[in-house]
């Protein structure tokens, strides 16, 4: 072998080696309280559950890598930072244990519990931006409502949009970051549904 092809398959293989020695990093939302709740024997009969539907968000943002706008027109996809499952049922997810914690006189189901028969209050949430940017912030806007279900009536209906510094700008501080802005969207919902 040559030295000069020597040199460049050395080269190759050791971009290739630090390429996989780079290991996957797995982020999560987290609810805001981490005490447990206990559970409810029955359904409160005096007041109806509340049910949070699926979150709806961008494709853009909703992918298993976490998404950092970078400036106005473009965003970046993290090579090795993913997220532990799609951000629109994690998001579900978090919301509805926020909510229980907010509202511990009142039911709130967790997703993939089976609708009640009887009325109940659906929150539904069309998050339009919800990701970390490259100037240290992370934002949520987000549209939502409140409805009497099964007639579908609208209860409550507003837009709210939140922004909050993260100091640490490593994944995991970004996760914490959209995970303290989830809770803040439950307190605000929280003020509807008492």
């Amino acid at each position: 072998m040559k030295p000069r092809q020597y040199v460049i398959l050395s080269g190759l293989l050791a971009l290739l080696s630090g390429c996989a020695s780079t290991p996957t990093q797995y982020i999560t939302l987290a609810p805001h309280s981490s005490s447990v709740r206990p559970l409810q024997s029955v359904l409160s009969q005096h007041q109806p559950p509340i049910v949070v539907a699926h979150i709806q968000m961008p494709a853009d943002i909703d992918r298993l890598y976490l998404t950092t706008l970078q400036g106005t027109h473009r965003m970046q996809v993290a090579d090795h930072v993913r997220w532990v499952s799609p951000l629109g049922g994690m998001t579900q997810k978090v919301l509805a244990q926020d909510l229980a914690t907010d509202l511990p006189e009142k039911t709130v189901l967790m997703p993939g519990d089976p609708l009640p028969r009887d009325p109940y209050l659906l929150v539904i949430v069309n998050v339009q931006r919800f990701l970390p940017s490259n100037n240290g912030e992370v934002t949520l806007y987000a549209d939502w409502f409140i409805r009497q279900m099964p007639t579908g009536k609208i209860l409550h209906q507003g837009r709210t949009q939140l922004h909050q510094r993260v100091f640490d700008a490593s994944p995991s501080a970004q996760a914490a970051t959209m995970s303290h802005l989830v809770a803040t969207l439950a307190s605000i919902l929280t003020t509807r549904l008492k």
